[in-house]
């Protein structure tokens, strides 16, 4: 064979051996999977935690209740006046019923009911004017600032605990009396305490309260601050048909308590203020037990229940 054939040979077997290569390789290149990349998991949302967390369960939050049903906050009747009138306005919540004064800048009374159902581990709301009331009747909590008094609840927070939406309904500014901090913060709360425990040991309770008189005003002149804060609580082993279970032995406690900043009302115990319910009356002009048989009505009227 002749030498540049022999050359030629060689050269084309290179070329094929690195075209076949070269192939090769693209072939390979195209069946590889590229790895994907790993996803990033990105971080929950940072939320707010809510400055009220309970420290327990929640219950159901309370439902209002037809006016002659067990439970009603006005079952046993409305002590005085309730409508559209702007001084005996009705308020009807789940958690209380009410008649707000515009003319007063507070509560004419509150009356509602207690029992263990109500009561559960929820922390205590903000004070915020009343949603419920027209603009022009509502309260806000700096009318009360400076003014040297408490805002006093008048159904207590400590009675709507079972739900964080039950207590803050205790917190619209509807529900403050102005009470001195020797009231507020001792005998009235010493009593808020005492009708707890009657129903952590059974009992369910009506209670209506709220203040009379008139001591002097503040907020600039849009709320009255009462002489006097008065209280009417029925005592009723927890039962179905409370009304029908009502008789002249159902126990009945009265309270009229000063609204004065002094050592005797500091250190006063409820008894020492209790009277009958008959005198509550006189004095506030309103008519409790409505819906009690009148016979029935007029022996817890004149009772005085002093624990």
């Amino acid at each position: 064979m002749r030498s540049s054939d022999t050359a030629r040979k060689i050269r084309l077997f290179i070329f094929i051996a690195i075209f076949g290569f070269t192939v090769m390789r693209g072939c390979q290149h195209q069946n590889q999977q590229p790895t994907p990349r790993p996803q990033r998991t990105p971080a929950p949302r940072r939320t707010s935690v809510p400055r009220r967390t309970p420290v327990g369960g929640q219950g159901t939050p309370m439902r209002l209740l037809p006016q002659n049903a067990d439970n009603s906050n006005v079952l046993l009747g409305f002590p005085g006046a309730a409508g559209r009138n702007a001084d005996s306005f009705l308020v009807e919540r789940p958690q209380f019923t009410m008649s707000y004064n515009q003319s007063d800048g507070g509560p004419n009374w509150v009356s509602w009911h207690t029992s263990t159902a109500t009561l559960g581990p929820v922390a205590r709301g903000d004070f915020h004017p009343d949603p419920l009331l027209p603009p022009e009747s509502q309260i806000r909590p700096s009318d009360y600032r400076g003014s040297g008094y408490d805002r006093g609840h008048v159904c207590p927070s400590g009675d709507r605990t079972a739900t964080t939406e039950d207590n803050d309904a205790t917190f619209a500014m509807s529900n403050m009396l102005p009470q001195t901090a020797a009231l507020n913060q001792h005998v009235w709360k010493e009593l808020e305490d005492y009708c707890r425990d009657l129903a952590n040991q059974g009992n369910e309770l009506y209670i209506a309260a709220g203040g009379v008189g008139s001591a002097k005003r503040i907020g600039k002149g849009k709320v009255n601050v009462p002489t006097d804060c008065w209280k009417v609580i029925v005592v009723l082993p927890e039962g179905d048909g409370d009304l029908s279970r009502i008789d002249a032995k159902t126990r009945v406690i009265g309270v009229l308590m000063p609204n004065q900043q002094n050592k005797q009302v500091e250190k006063a115990d409820w008894p020492q203020y209790a009277t009958s319910v008959l005198q509550i009356e006189k004095a506030t002009g309103f008519d409790f037990f409505s819906n009690v048989p009148a016979t029935v009505r007029r022996q817890l009227e004149a009772r005085v229940d002093k624990g």
